[in-house]
């Protein structure tokens, strides 16, 4: 048994005399054979991200140009809202009255769009779909308002002047509801779309904290306007439909 364990031992010797040493690795070595081909991966590599850098600064950039564009329109509709606010807040006007009231002043001076109408919209389409789906809801809805306004505009008219019968000045007093109805609420929804694109810009785009940052509180810490987006954009309807906040609110509202 012992002469056996020797010989299987020593046969084991053997082989593994024959067998290649590995050899310590030496980095200067390596270096010296491979040198031009890191050098080609790490350049490549560098270039590559020189090029994402600058189309990321571009990319900013146009988005920025873009939002200076935008902001100062979807800024009008939250002002003659906050105006509207501040007459009415004085005016003890009932709920038929008041509509008709805010026609008439959006007769007066209805806020321009201009921008939102145009192609600079679409270099805002990636960096927030629902930023996206506020501009273009408003893009949308504005058109709608203004043939609204001259029918009511017309109803109101023909409703000043003597009714030839009772059920004439009925039907003209009809009109001039639906009319007013009609117009406001399409103003309503899309003062709404306005200030929540406003809200966006201002943290997206104007925001002191990156982008991803306030995309996570937006995700976790909702805030008021979170809520209304996600409830306007999920059913269409206003979540606070007599509720109009301000620009200030929307500054205090969290600091991201």
């Amino acid at each position: 048994m012992g002469q056996t364990i020797y010989q299987l031992t020593q046969a084991a010797a053997l082989t593994c005399s024959h067998l290649p040493v590995a050899e310590p690795f030496d980095p200067v070595a390596f270096l010296e054979k491979w040198q031009t081909l890191i050098g080609s991966i790490i350049g490549a590599l560098m270039g590559v991200v020189g090029a994402l850098i600058v189309a990321t600064r571009g990319t900013r950039r146009d988005r920025r140009l873009a939002a200076s564009s935008l902001l100062p329109e979807v800024m009008k509709f939250r002002a003659k809202n906050e105006e509207m606010d501040k007459l009415l807040a004085v005016a003890y006007l009932n709920k038929r009255d008041t509509k008709r009231y805010i026609a008439r002043q959006l007769i007066k001076k209805m806020p321009e769009a201009h921008v939102i109408h145009s192609l600079v919209v679409t270099q805002l389409y990636d960096l927030d779909r629902r930023l996206y789906a506020h501009l273009t809801h408003c893009q949308m809805i504005h058109p709608q308002i203004g043939p609204q306004l001259e029918r009511f505009r017309q109803a109101d008219n023909a409703n000043k002047a003597p009714a030839p019968s009772i059920e004439d000045a009925v039907a003209l007093g009809m009109a001039v509801d639906l009319y007013a109805q009609t117009s406001t609420e399409a103003w309503s929804y899309a003062a709404e779309h306005a200030l929540l694109a406003e809200y966006y810009l201002d943290r997206l785009i104007f925001g002191k904290w990156a982008v991803w940052m306030s995309k996570l509180r937006m995700r976790l810490l909702r805030n008021d306007f979170d809520r209304r987006s996600a409830h306007l954009i999920k059913t269409g309807q206003m979540l606070l439909p007599t509720t109009r906040a301000s620009k200030s609110s929307i500054d205090e509202n969290t600091p991201l």
